[in-house]
């Protein structure tokens, strides 16, 4: 659903006429701001998430405790 509201946004707003706007330096700077905040946020996310992400695609493995009672049968 996200994808064809991005496309029905791009094809509504690609043939508006250019915007005779002004830029200042303090913009560009924000974006960069913007973009990497998100790379860092998404960053600690996989940080926070990579055991549960590990597991979900297949790649964690269970580790057997010999000490454990409940699993070795002996109590």
């Amino acid at each position: 659903m996200k994808f064809w509201t991005g496309i029905f946004c791009t094809l509504i707003l690609a043939p508006a006429d250019s915007a005779f706007a002004y830029l200042d330096p303090g913009t560009g700077s924000m974006l960069l701001q913007v973009i990497l905040g998100g790379i860092a946020a998404v960053g600690v996310a996989v940080k926070l998430y990579w055991h549960k992400l590990r597991v979900a695609i297949g790649m964690g493995r269970k580790v057997d405790d010999p000490e454990d009672p409940d699993e070795s049968g002996n109590r």
